[in-house]
């Protein structure tokens, strides 16, 4: 069943079928991963892949020698990656270091002269300016039948919930943060960028008692409360 968009029922966004057809959706859409963590979910996304990862530098220099830095686990992985960021001076650091990356901002208009299977955006899409046009670079650079992954971070998460509550109603997050990203939101942003919203992942390792108690609790609560990010799944529409 594909994404239902709003505008094929009205031009409400508000438009209760429209919703409802949205709230049928979701459901179908929800995968959920409690067998693997999040870093080897995305190793085998990418593995034997041609892969365009965005944002690799991580903020910092100081992750590029940690063992579980995203970036040297999907180039490792990888039949082929690319790697882009804007930060100019690590970006040269790190081709010094053997890794294929360039300086392009993934916001503009720049075609990059190649396509890719899988591309990853790891935690970037929250930070930016404008996440339609984000979408859409990465969306330029797909092959037709390529995927496109997006995490975030999920704020129905019972992390969040905990460190709202003891914050007494002052949650400060990263502060270079701009938006939270749910399920509708990255609908919306799908639409708006030519692209599709085929799933939203749910990755968390879980051991076998925990996967019993979950099975039972997510009868009566949202299993999002247990995850604490969003993998989104885009590809072209077809």
């Amino acid at each position: 069943m594909n994404m239902p968009l709003w505008t094929d029922f009205s031009d409400d966004p508000n438009n209760r079928d429209a919703k409802a057809a949205v709230r049928n959706w979701l459901p179908s859409a929800r995968r959920i991963h409690d067998d693997i963590d999040l870093l080897g979910f995305i190793r085998e996304l990418v593995r034997g892949q041609r892969v365009l990862d965005i944002g690799v530098v991580s903020h910092s220099a100081r992750y590029f020698d940690q063992p579980d830095w995203r970036h040297g686990q999907i180039a490792a992985e990888a039949k082929y990656c690319l790697g882009l960021d804007i930060l100019e001076d690590l970006v040269g650091e790190l081709n010094a270091r053997g890794f294929n990356v360039r300086c392009v901002d993934a916001t503009s208009d720049a075609d990059l002269g190649d396509r890719f299977d899988v591309i990853f955006i790891g935690d970037v899409v929250e930070h930016v300016n404008n996440p339609v046009d984000l979408l859409a670079f990465a969306g330029r650079h797909l092959t037709p039948e390529g995927k496109l992954y997006a995490t975030t971070p999920n704020p129905f998460s019972r992390k969040f919930f905990r460190e709202f509550r003891r914050s007494k109603g002052n949650l400060v997050v990263n502060l270079d943060h701009v938006a939270w990203i749910t399920p509708t939101l990255a609908m919306e942003l799908a639409r708006r960028s030519g692209l599709r919203l085929n799933a939203y992942h749910l990755v968390k390792r879980l051991s076998p008692f925990s996967r019993l108690i979950k099975s039972l609790t997510w009868q009566i609560e949202p299993p999002e409360y247990s995850f604490p990010d969003y993998i989104y799944e885009f590809s072209r529409p077809r």
